[in-house]
């Protein structure tokens, strides 16, 4: 009876996993930031080409602040920020990056795979322990990547998806409500249809 409790409990053990999902929203430009070609307080962006011109796939913290972001027009971008400093995307390099960054990750956890292009998924089950829990894991993680120069989200759960979602969305706010306009608008157009 004492050797199945102890199976029991391992097995709950086990299956109560901690994910840590580690994003970077700006990766490729604090990759160059990295590189110490331009001043940290320059407006950067990285552009690629795309089917209606370039566009914006990554901005330093300083050109979000003035009004950048990405997914805008290059166009955009420039008439808000003449002064804008920008680069082509360099796929080959942002993920040999992200590769030295999930080595770095190994500090944490031997288990770290890389997530997408822009992150990294941990699993710390019965590793936070060691460095005095999961909260101050979460800072230590945190803190290591301000030390690298980089800005960093952090999502803690039980699953990928839950910790992939914190990290990306956690502590943004809800959504601006609907005005009453656009609905009142909506329904005179959904009458309009019915009507027919």
């Amino acid at each position: 009876m004492q050797e199945r409790n102890k199976n029991i409990i391992a097995a709950t053990i086990m299956n109560h996993r901690r994910i840590l999902s580690l994003w970077f929203p700006r990766l490729g430009a604090e990759r160059l930031l990295r590189l110490g070609r331009r001043p940290p307080d320059d407006a950067l962006a990285v552009i690629t080409l795309s089917g209606q011109g370039q566009t914006v796939v990554s901005v330093t913290a300083v050109a979000e602040a003035r009004g950048l972001r990405v997914g805008m027009a290059l166009a955009d971008a420039r008439a808000i920020l003449p002064d804008l400093v920008t680069y082509p995307v360099h796929p080959q390099a942002e993920t040999a990056f992200l590769a030295a960054l999930r080595r770095w990750a190994e500090r944490f956890t031997p288990w770290v795979g890389t997530d997408g292009t822009d992150g990294l998924l941990l699993d710390v089950t019965g590793c936070a322990h060691l460095v005095g829990g999961e909260d101050a894991l979460a800072r230590a993680v945190a803190e290591g990547c301000a030390d690298l120069g980089l800005t960093a989200r952090l999502g803690l759960a039980d699953t990928v998806g839950a910790a992939w979602a914190l990290a990306h969305f956690a502590g943004q706010g809800a959504a601006a409500p609907r005005s009453g306009d656009a609905i009142d608008q909506e329904a005179r157009a959904t009458r309009a249809r019915a009507g027919r």
